[in-house]
C-alpha cells in the first residue's frame, strides 16, 4: 500500500528498499524512471515530478508525474527552466568530476526564488514564475542522477508545502539516488549492448545481401535500406563522384522522391562553400547546420554526418546521414565504419567486374567494341529490330593500303590511322548506332532503323567521306547487307557483307557495294 499524500508522512527504510526492488524489476530504463517520478509524488509530498536526461549537452524530458491534468500539460509542453539548465551545465563544464549535490529551491508566493544558500544566490525561476504561482509551488528539490562522476540526468520534485523535503527525506534521497543512478547506468549499458548486438547481427546478414548485388544502383538501394535498419536512421543519401561531378544517388527514408530538391540544395550549398569545386574529406565528419543552411530543405535537419566511401583509387563517394536530433550518430560510429567498409568493398567488386567485362568486349587500341563485344550488341539489336518491325544496314569496312602504311612508316603510324578511323566513325554515327573494330584494319558499323535505298547510300557515302583518310594515304572499301531482308542470323549477314567487301576490293577498291 502506498503512503497517503501528507506532509506529516515520514519516509521509512522499508519504503526506500521497496522502491529499489520495484525499480530493479522494471524491464527497461524508461519504465524504471517513470516509476521513480511517480513514487516521488507519493513519498516526498510533491504535486509534480519530472525527470530530464542530459544527452549531447542538452536536457531532454523523459517522464513526468503530476496530480492534475493542468500540471501535466505545463510540464509536458515546457522545457526544463533555463535557470536549472544553466546551473547544471555550468557545474558539468567547470568540474572535471561532477559531485552529486541535491539542491533545494524555496519559492515565494510570487513565484520567485528566495536567496538562501550559496548555490542559490541570484537565481530566479523567471520562466516558470507564473506557473509556480498558479500551482502554489513553494519548494523545488533538484536531485542529480550521477554515476561515478558522470552526470546523465536530473529529478525535479515540486511541492506546495513550504515544509516539504525535510532532512529525513533528503537523507534518504542521498542514500537512494546513487543506487538508482547505478541501476539506471547499468540499464543504459545493457540497452547499448543489446542495440550493438542487434546492429552487428543485422550487419552480418546485410553483408550477404551487399556482396550479391549485381549493379551499382542495386547496391546503393540495398545499402540505404540497411543503413536505416542497422543505424536506426530516418533519412540519407549517397553523394557519389561521377565523371568529375558529385551527384546525389539512391536517397532513402524520408528523402525518397525528394532527390531533385536535395540536389538543388546541394548545388547551392556547393556554390557557397566550394566555389572552386567540391572537395571530399578522407575522414568522417559531423556538420552542424545553421538556420541559413536549412533554407528550402524538405524537412528540418540539425546535423549531417558524412562518411567517406573509399575504394582502391581513392574517395569515390560519401554516405550522408540526416539527424533531426532523434539519434546520436556518434554512438554508432564503430558500426557505421564497419558498414561503410563492407559497402566500399562491394562497390569495388562491382566496378572491377564491370571493368573486366568492358575490357573483354573493348578494343584496347581504339577504345571501341571488339569482335566479341560487337557480336553481343548485334544479337541484341537484331532482336530489337525485329520487335520494332524495322531494318538496319550492316557495314563491313576495310582500309585500302594499310599494309603499305605499316611497311613504309611503321606500326605506330598504322596504329594512329586505326585510332583516327575509330574516332571519326563514332563522330559520324547516331547515338543508337554501333561501331566496332572486328580485327586488323577491319571495322563494322550498324546503322539502325535505316532501309536500303538512295537515302541509305547518301548516309554511307557521307560517313566514308568523314573518315578523312587522305592524310594517311589510305582509302576504304565498304560491303553492305540489310537485316532482316537479306538474312535473319548474324553469321549469314556477316558473310553477305564480307562477300560484297571482297567484290569491292577486287573491283578497284574505295567502293561501296550494296548488292552482289
Amino acid at each position: 500500500m502506498l503512503p497517503a499524500q501528507s506532509k506529516t508522512y515520514r519516509l521509512k527504510p522499508e519504503d526506500v528498499f521497496g522502491l529499489l526492488q520495484e525499480i530493479n524489476h522494471q524491464e527497461n530504463l524508461e519504465d524504471a524512471l517513470k516509476l521513480l517520478a511517480k513514487r516521488g509524488l507519493d513519498f516526498f509530498n510533491s504535486t509534480m515530478a519530472g525527470i530530464w536526461l542530459f544527452e549531447e549537452r542538452k536536457f531532454h524530458s523523459l517522464t513526468i508525474s503530476t496530480l492534475t491534468e493542468q500540471q501535466e500539460r505545463f510540464l509536458k509542453h515546457s522545457f526544463l527552466s533555463s535557470d536549472l539548465r544553466n546551473f547544471f551545465k555550468g557545474k558539468i563544464e567547470s568540474d572535471a568530476f561532477f559531485e552529486p549535490s541535491i539542491t533545494l529551491h524555496e519559492i515565494d508566493e510570487q513565484g520567485y526564488e528566495h536567496d538562501f544558500g550559496e548555490l542559490k544566490k541570484g537565481y530566479r525561476f523567471t520562466e516558470w514564475s507564473e506557473n509556480l504561482r498558479e500551482f502554489a509551488i513553494r519548494r523545488i528539490l533538484c536531485v542529480p542522477l550521477v554515476h561515478y562522476g558522470q552526470f546523465f540526468g536530473l529529478l525535479a520534485l515540486f511541492s506546495a508545502d513550504p515544509s516539504a523535503f525535510d532532512e529525513n527525506s533528503v537523507y534518504w534521497l542521498e542514500q537512494l539516488m546513487p543506487l538508482i543512478s547505478s541501476n539506471v547506468y547499468e540499464q543504459q549499458l545493457r540497452l547499448a549492448a543489446l542495440d550493438r548486438e542487434q546492429a552487428l547481427s543485422l550487419l552480418l546478414r546485410g553483408t550477404e545481401i551487399l556482396v550479391k548485388a549485381v549493379s551499382e544502383d542495386q547496391l546503393l538501394a540495398e545499402a540505404g535500406e540497411m543503413a536505416m535498419e542497422i543505424l536506426y536512421l530516418e533519412a540519407g543519401f549517397f553523394h557519389m563522384e561521377q565523371e568529375g561531378n558529385w551527384i546525389i544517388r539512391s536517397p532513402f527514408g524520408r528523402l525518397k522522391q525528394l532527390e531533385k530538391v536535395w540536389q538543388e540544395w546541394m548545388n547551392r550549398d556547393k556554390q557557397i562553400h566550394f566555389p572552386a569545386g567540391y572537395v571530399p574529406r578522407s575522414t568522417p565528419r559531423l556538420r552542424v547546420l545553421e538556420e541559413s543552411d536549412q533554407r528550402d530543405m524538405p524537412y528540418p535537419v540539425k546535423r549531417i554526418y558524412i562518411h567517406p566511401i573509399i575504394a582502391h583509387r581513392g574517395i569515390v563517394g560519401e554516405l550522408w546521414l540526416m539527424d533531426s536530433g532523434v539519434r546520436n550518430l556518434e554512438q554508432t560510429q564503430e558500426i557505421l565504419s564497419a558498414f561503410v567498409r563492407i559497402l566500399s568493398m562491394s562497390l569495388e567488386t562491382i566496378r572491377q567486374r564491370l571493368e573486366l567485362r568492358r575490357l573483354a568486349t573493348t578494343d584496347c587500341l581504339t577504345g571501341i567494341l571488339n569482335r566479341q563485344g560487337f557480336e553481343q550488341r548485334m544479337l541484341g539489336e537484331m532482336a530489337n529490330t525485329l520487335r520494332r518491325g524495322t531494318t538496319f544496314q550492316f557495314l563491313l569496312l576495310d582500309l585500302d593500303g594499310f599494309k603499305y602504311l605499316n611497311d613504309t612508316q611503321g606500326h605506330p603510324a598504322g596504329d594512329l590511322a586505326l585510332v583516327h578511323v575509330a574516332q571519326n566513325l563514332q563522330k559520324s554515327v547516331r547515338l543508337g548506332d554501333i561501331v566496332a573494330r572486328t580485327g586488323g584494319d577491319e571495322f563494322a558499323v550498324v546503322l539502325t532503323d535505316l532501309k536500303a535505298g538512295t537515302d541509305a547510300i547518301k548516309i554511307i557515302e557521307r560517313l566514308k567521306k568523314n573518315l578523312d583518310l587522305e592524310k594517311f594515304g589510305l582509302g576504304i572499301t565498304i560491303g553492305v547487307a540489310e537485316f532482316p531482308t537479306e538474312s535473319q542470323d548474324y553469321e549469314t549477314l556477316y558473310k553477305v557483307s564480307d562477300r560484297r567487301l571482297y567484290i569491292g576490293k577486287q573491283n578497284g577498291k574505295g567502293q561501296i557495294i550494296v548488292k552482289d
